[in-house]
């Protein structure tokens, strides 16, 4: 008799929009389980950012040496253009996915890290097209190249800031939630 009260009172509050209604339906983990993901993700999308950049900053080296092969720039654009569709891609789209059930600070980040990343695979696209475009012209020469692999470079690292920054955020406010403190979501 109590959980039939219960249960209606609850259903009156989603008619009347004061509960959302995917809350009373249960479709709609707790917040320590999708800040949690969201961590989790986070912490996924910094790992990559991370391997990026490494890759990058190879690259960047290497673009000052004419002894440098062929095969040791696409082998580095490779590895950057697999980390990016197999790596950042499904992270951001689970992050996107989970996004709007998250605090709206946790969102703009998302947001952020969605439009670096994004600008980063533009990059990187273009970087492997200029490559093949120069043919036989060695990286030392092609301006074009070179600006590219910078600005992957700048990306990753951007990335990989925002990431840690936002992933060390979350993680403390959640420990902070968890432990019983009385913390503003924002």
């Amino acid at each position: 008799m109590l959980l039939t009260s219960i249960t209606r009172r609850v259903s009156m509050l989603a008619a009347f929009g004061l509960l959302p209604a995917a809350l009373v339906t249960g479709e709609i983990k707790g917040p320590p389980e999708i800040e949690r993901e969201g961590i989790d993700l986070i912490g996924e999308l910094e790992d990559v950012a991370r391997d990026i950049h490494y890759n990058a900053d190879h690259l960047k080296s290497l673009t000052g040496s004419v002894q440098i092969s062929k095969w040791t720039h696409y082998h580095h654009l490779e590895q950057i253009k697999s980390l990016v569709n197999e790596g950042l891609r499904p992270t951001l789209t689970r992050l996107t996915e989970i996004q709007s059930q998250l605090p709206a600070w946790h969102q703009d980040v998302i947001d952020q890290m969605l439009d670096s990343a994004k600008v980063l695979a533009g990059d990187t696209n273009s970087a492997i097209l200029a490559k093949q475009d120069a043919g036989e012209v060695p990286p030392i020469l092609n301006t074009e190249y070179k600006e590219l692999i910078t600005r992957i470079y700048e990306h990753s690292e951007a990335l990989m800031k925002t990431a840690d920054s936002a992933g060390a955020y979350a993680a403390a406010h959640l420990k902070a939630v968890e432990g019983g403190l009385d913390v503003p979501k924002r």
